[in-house]
């Protein structure tokens, strides 16, 4: 395992081998791969930010609802059930009145916190980048772009 260093002095570790070289023989392109099925389960920005919300310990919907701004109540219990579902989380139950509804990471669910880490790292670190390109394309006429008719 090697281990690097990140801006913040903290260790992150992963196999020297590239991952490309890793994932290029899981026929990720196609629909009927399970690589590609698993991927359309768990790559989605509320998937990542409900994950990401868990690490902090067992929330109930409500409290998931308030700190994931912007998901509608619909895409929340959406990706809830598809994590359940995953295996990535699970919903305890207990039998009061309102019932109560608790939410909380698998040890499935934890090995994913770490890839997801990653990419928001990578996404933080790279912000003034993407801005600047984004505003570059924005200021660019778009007549020489070609388009599917």
């Amino acid at each position: 395992m090697v281990s690097k260093t990140n801006s913040d002095a903290t260790q992150l570790n992963y196999l020297p081998q590239p991952a490309l070289d890793r994932i290029a023989n899981m026929n990720l392109f196609d629909t009927n791969c399970a690589g590609h099925q698993m991927l359309e389960h768990i790559a989605n920005k509320w998937t990542v930010l409900i994950v990401y919300a868990l690490t902090q310990g067992k929330k109930r919907y409500s409290e998931l609802k308030q700190q994931i701004v912007g998901v509608s109540p619909k895409m929340l219990i959406q990706n809830l059930r598809n994590l359940e579902r995953c295996g990535l989380i699970q919903r305890e139950i207990y039998p009061t009145v309102p019932p109560r509804v608790d939410y909380s990471l698998t040890t499935l669910g934890e090995s994913l916190v770490e890839p997801l880490a990653i990419l928001g790292e990578w996404a933080y670190r790279h912000i003034p980048e993407v801005k600047a390109a984004m505003e570059q394309y924005d200021e660019n006429p778009k007549e020489n772009y070609w388009e599917p008719k």
